[in-house]
Parts: C-alpha cells; structure tokens; sequence
C-alpha cells in the first residue's frame, strides 16, 4: 500500500472520530428552547390576554418626595413627606399611595396623649397633587428601577394595606412615610437587593441624631423633639432602616443600584411650589440659654433675690409641663427624663430647707453636665447644658459669696 493511500486512510479514520464524538456530545446537550411569545408567557401567568403584562413600562414606580411644609400648617410635615406614584398606562391607572394623618396642630393634646390616627390613602395622582398646588410645595419625582414582576407585587402590596379611614395608631416609627416606602418597596423586591453605597455620615449617626439634624433650621423645635424621641438604636441597624427623612431617602436611593443600574432616577417636579425657606431664627434657644447664664453671673454679687424668683418660677413652671407631658404622652422618653432633673417643682417646694440641699444638687448638675459632655451621641440640645450651667450659679452663689468674703477678711487681718 502506498503512502499516499495510507495517509488518505488515517484522514478518513481521525475525521469520523471526530464525527462521532461530535455526535455523541450533542446527545448530552440541552436542545436550546424557543423564545416564548407574549401569549404563552401571559397563559403561563394565568392571563388570557395579549397584554406584555412583564414589559418594563407596564408598570411604573416613582417615589415622591414633598417640600417641607410650614409648621402652622403641619408640625409634623417639617421634615417633608414621601410616598409612592404607581401608574399602569396599559389601563390608564395613576395612583399615589400615601400614609396620611390627622393634623397635629388641629389637637396638640391628642397627639402627646398618643391618641393621634392615621391611614393608607390611593389617591388619583392629579386630584392629590391638587393639595400640593393649593399648598405651594414643590414634590419631587424619582423614578424606581424595578424589575416587572417586582412593580407589579408592589402594587398588590400597597392595594393590600389600603385602611377604611383614618384607623391607625400614629406611629412615626411603624408607619413612617420614608420607613413604610422602604419596607414596601423591599418587599415588592424579594430576593432581588438594594445595593446601597457607602455613607459614613448617615452610618455613624442613630435616627435620633438624623431627626435632630433635619431641624437645623428650627432650633425651637429641635427641642420639642427631643423629648419624644429615645436614643436606643442598635449599633448593627440597617442604613436603610435609618432612612426615616424624605430627602435622605431620595439621596442615599440615587447612589443605590439594583440589578447593576441606578435604582432611584429623578425626573422632574411634578409641581413647582415655593423655594425651600433656608433661613434660621436669630434669637436660638442657645442665645436665650447664654443671656440667662450672663445675667445669673452678674447677679451673683447682689443682695437682691429678685432674679432668682425669676430662675426658680421658670424651673418650676417647666418642671409642671415637663410631668404633665410625661403622663399624658405615652411615647415620653429621650431627653425628657434627663430634663426633668433639672426642671422640676422641687427646689420651689423645698426653698425653705435650700441650705441643706442646694449645694449638693449644684454638684450633682455638674456631674450630669460632664457625663453629657463626654457622650459620643447627642443626648440634648446645647442650649440645655448652658442653662444648667445658670442654674449651677444660682446654687452656688451663696457659697461662692462666702468663699470671697472668707478670702477678703484672710486678706484685710493680712
């Protein structure tokens, strides 16, 4: 045999080889399935229309932020309001579901007692950006990227914790509009998360501090917040679950992503109200804290007690307020009971005995105002470790007197 033909030979032999493997490969191998079409993947579903019911723009989720609102108008609505805009142009659907309440200004008593209800509203997006309008606040639009089947269970979610009326407890921390928002919204998301990126600020700070941040431009009220407000957030919470401002929310979710893309994309203002009112009061609590502190030091040296009936009135008269508060409210913690050791009715009651007793209290002030200092955390306004600081004087002058008076005799037999 020649060569020639042999190596024709053991070509022919190597290609069915090859043939044959190649054969018994795509035995193994899955068949590659056809694409299914709208009809059968809708049949699939348990729909027997031709509706793309998973197209990206079947439903659409926008998260809405409001403008803060003026505090005669809403005490609660300072920090500004979020909800949820769900539209489904297929069917003409445009919704905006909101928790709303009753307002706490119309029944201050009835909010402190905890008496306060609330509800989830659906409203038609036009009739309830009416109120905005009349309002003139500016609401914010940004648009959730979700996948399909998410947006559709978020609006079986939110359909399914719609409430007959005004019928739940107010409860900030249950039913927050920012905290309520993320919790539907994870929900709707299931195993699919929400990729968040880093924010040191936010990380090292507990919802206290953020709700006392958010009112920077209201010292006043900085104050009332503080005392319905406890510190007691675990060290390992959640950014999101800190979420609890609006205008944090909308942030921290424009620099999330899901699935790889920007979750949170904003799109316009779907009403133009007024500007934002940056603008802070001049005469802070801070300023008052520090004149009292001035004029307590400068009537140290006098023989006068007028000033101190007025020190001793206003200790009293915050003192009352500060228990009746805390009776009625049952949400009463934070600072209110760090401030009821400074303002209560008991230096007045025990005036007459203040000799035994007011020197000791001084010290203990001290002590509480050193202990506040060293907090890592905010526990109360600045403004209040000023006023103690007064009324440290004030219990400590008599004593400080008599120091001087020693000093000055020790010099005079000198």
């Amino acid at each position: 045999m020649s060569s020639n033909k042999l190596t024709s030979m053991n070509s022919r032999h190597f290609l069915s080889v090859l043939l044959l493997i190649a054969f018994q490969l795509s035995a193994f191998a899955e068949p590659e399935q056809p694409a299914l079409s709208v009809a059968e993947r809708n049949a699939a579903q348990g729909f027997n229309d031709t509706i793309d019911r998973l197209a990206e723009d079947f439903v659409l989720v926008s998260l809405m932020i409001a403008d803060p609102t003026d505090f005669s108008d809403d005490a609660l609505g300072l920090a500004g309001h979020s909800f949820l805009r769900l539209q489904c142009p297929t069917f003409n659907l445009d919704y905006c579901f909101s928790y709303e309440g009753e307002r706490v200004n119309d029944d201050f008593l009835k909010y402190l007692s905890g008496k306060t209800k609330m509800g989830m509203f659906a409203e038609p997006t036009d009739a309830y950006m009416e109120d905005y309008r009349q309002w003139n606040r500016s609401v914010h639009e940004y648009h959730l990227a979700m996948p399909p089947e998410a947006e559709q269970r978020l609006w079986e979610i939110m359909d399914n914790h719609l409430t007959p009326g005004i019928t739940l407890r107010h409860d900030l921390n249950k039913y927050g509009c920012a905290i309520t928002a993320v919790k539907y919204v994870k929900t709707a998301l299931g195993s699919t998360p929400i990729v968040y990126a880093e924010d040191e600020e936010l990380a090292k700070l507990s919802r206290r501090e953020i709700g006392y941040r958010s009112l920077s431009n209201h010292p006043w009220l900085r104050l009332i917040h503080l005392i319905p407000t406890c510190n007691d957030d675990p060290e390992d919470m959640p950014l999101d679950e800190k979420l609890i401002i609006p205008a944090d929310l909308a942030d921290v979710w424009q620099r999330a992503t899901v699935n790889g893309q920007p979750f949170a994309t904003y799109v316009g203002d779907i009403v133009e109200g007024a500007p934002l009112d940056e603008s802070r009061p001049w005469f802070t609590p801070m300023l008052l804290a520090f004149i009292i502190l001035l004029i307590t030091c400068l009537c140290t040296f006098t023989s006068k007690p007028y000033w101190d009936y007025v020190l001793l009135a206003l200790q009293t008269l915050a003192g009352i307020v500060l228990l009746i508060t805390w009776l009625l409210m049952s949400e009463f913690c934070g600072s209110g009971f760090i401030l009821m050791a400074l303002f209560n009715p008991l230096p007045a009651i025990f005036w007459r005995w203040r000799r035994q007793w007011e020197l000791p209290y001084a010290v203990l002030l001290c002590i509480g105002v050193i202990v506040l200092v060293l907090q890592p955390h905010m526990l109360i306004d600045p403004s209040f470790i000023c006023l103690t600081m007064a009324y440290v004087v004030l219990y400590t002058k008599k004593t400080v007197r008599q120091a001087f008076s020693g000093l000055k005799r020790s010099a005079t037999n000198l």
